[in-house]
């Protein structure tokens, strides 16, 4: 121990000692004078301090040591959930329940979880989408109880994913969930036929909204809740400009953020879709732009249901049990894409934060594009 006489008269005593975890840490104390009393009461004050920080350690560790993961994720779940949208939250949250409750993992001590465990829990779902799913939640998760030193190793990070092989029927499906414009025309013949055969004004007066709100769809790349919660006030028919602010958040039933802060856009819209537009502006007697007679969005099973009614009512070609609001937006970002549009264009257009995104899942080759590679090898020199 050793003392400091300080500006004001007074004199401060220092001395360190190890913690717990090795470090070397230091200790003060401020007295009136560095007499022999005054060193004494000193060394007996700081001999205190340090005891009383050690104890302090020693809880915290034994908390650590101890901690349940129920524990550890109360603590993680009130930071994760201010930084997601609160659709996504609830979401999220409900697998994690799954988790700690229907598999028990809440009541085990943290530390003695093993990497053994977690690949029984994923592995027990079926489908690779949830496993995927689960094992990207519980990486985040085990993540944060490593930066808090909960634990010493993430066990999520060992969990394998076994890689699926692609059948010819998920092959097909993936193929045929986009729509060229001939086949969407052909999509909205048939749908206006199927409506007017409905039996009340009532049927035909919703069909009517609905077909419009998918061609809305098709024809600027929206997501179904961008384009559910789109409100007038965000709609610029003179300026063919349209922004999209929030959406609308199925399970919650109302008005939320969207997505992601990229999803927050202005679109300019064509010919068609202020037409679109127009027509709505004479039966929406709401904020939203596309209401329901009772004056709420259209839930999205109920559109996609629409969708496939109108496929078998009109005998299309593509199977209609792909149909689904989200196969239009598909369709509009693969349109721009072999129209050559930018990807940076694309990608600001339809919300998207990954360009990765727009490359790889929403690229579809249609048969003209095939039939030009037919033609540029009918072009080559003969190949004996």
């Amino acid at each position: 121990m050793y003392n400091k006489k300080l500006p004001n008269g007074k004199v401060k005593f220092f001395d360190t000692y190890k913690s717990l975890n090795g470090e070397r840490k230091q200790v003060t104390i401020t007295l009136e004078t560095a007499s022999a009393q005054s060193q004494r009461q000193a060394k007996s004050l700081i001999a205190q301090r340090i005891e009383k920080k050690l104890t302090a350690e020693r809880e915290a560790l034994d908390i650590l040591h101890n901690a349940t993961v129920s524990q550890v994720f109360e603590v993680y779940w009130n930071i994760r959930k201010q930084e997601i949208a609160e659709s996504y939250a609830l979401c999220e949250k409900q697998k994690f329940d799954t988790f700690l409750n229907d598999f028990d993992f809440g009541n085990k001590r943290i530390k003695s979880v093993t990497s053994i465990e977690l690949q029984k829990f994923v592995n027990f779902f079926d489908k690779p989408h949830t496993r995927r799913e689960f094992k990207r939640h519980l990486i985040q998760f085990f993540d944060f109880a490593f930066a808090m030193r909960y634990i010493d190793v993430n066990e999520a990070q060992r969990i394998r994913i076994p890689k699926v092989k692609q059948t010819i029927e998920q092959k097909e499906k993936h193929d045929l969930k986009f729509f060229t414009v001939k086949e969407f025309n052909e999509f909205v013949k048939s749908a206006k036929c199927y409506i007017q055969n409905l039996r009340s004004s009532y049927h035909r007066e919703m069909g009517i909204r609905r077909l419009l709100l998918l061609q809305f769809i098709f024809l600027t790349g929206c997501r179904y809740g961008e384009a559910a919660a789109l409100e007038w006030k965000n709609v610029d028919i003179l300026m063919r400009d349209v922004y999209i602010r929030q959406s609308w958040q199925i399970n919650l039933g109302k008005v939320g953020p969207t997505k992601n802060i990229q999803s927050v856009r202005h679109i300019a819209i064509d010919e068609r879709t202020a037409e679109i537009l127009e027509e709505m502006r004479t039966k929406s007697d709401c904020s939203f732009v596309f209401p329901t007679i009772h004056k709420q969005p259209f839930p999205n099973s109920a559109l996609n249901k629409f969708m496939k009614k109108v496929g078998d009512y009109g005998g299309m070609a593509k199977n209609p049990k792909y149909f689904s609001t989200h196969m239009l937006r598909h369709s509009h970002i693969t349109l721009l894409v072999l129209a050559g549009v930018p990807q940076k264009v694309i990608m600001d257009r339809v919300g998207h934060s990954s360009p990765r995104t727009t490359s790889e899942i929403y690229t579809h080759l249609i048969s003209s594009q095939k039939q030009q590679a037919v033609k540029v090898l009918n072009d080559l020199p003969r190949i004996a």
